[in-house]
């Protein structure tokens, strides 16, 4: 829905997440990824 925020940030092909903090890129991930999996780099980034 939006080619420009896609080319941006790079995304060849959906899903893809990209978590940030305080505007820098910490992870990202293309493809599924399992809920818990999903919940654990969620842990690891903000506690």
């Amino acid at each position: 829905k939006s080619p420009q925020a896609a080319n941006e940030y790079q995304v060849q092909g959906v899903p893809t997440l990209i978590l940030f903090k305080n505007g820098k890129q910490l992870w990202r991930q293309s493809g599924v990824v399992p809920k818990a999996g999903l919940l654990g780099v969620i842990k690891k980034f903000t506690l």
